[in-house]
């Protein structure tokens, strides 16, 4: 039973190593963190954003009549369909990796 306490121990211990102290004491106890807290965080990248394109426009409400009322709507849909096809693509998003026995999968 003894050395089974013992082994949990040196286990439980083992598992502490990456453990940094902090608070009053961590001077004394441990190594002071590598990291320079006086230095600046590097400026984050932006881009901008691209403009989007805007709406064809191809028929206005005042051009609309009870007689023009079918080509109106023929009209209405050829616009929606530019609008669609010059939409920009969507965002690629990120790319994940399978990693199966040192070999990628995808």
């Amino acid at each position: 039973m003894n050395k089974l306490l013992l082994g949990m121990m040196l286990l439980a211990g083992v598992g502490c190593t990456n453990v940094q102290p902090i608070g009053p004491l961590a001077k004394r106890m441990g190594k002071p963190p590598a990291a320079n807290k006086d230095a600046d965080p590097p400026d984050p990248v932006t881009v901008p954003a691209p403009r989007p394109t805007p709406p064809a426009a191809l028929i206005e409400p005042g051009e609309v009549t009870a007689e023009t009322a079918a080509a109106a709507a023929q009209k209405l849909t050829n616009e929606f369909e530019y609008d669609w096809k010059t939409l920009p693509p969507p965002p690629k998003t990120a790319e994940i990796s399978r990693y199966k026995g040192g070999v990628k999968q995808n």
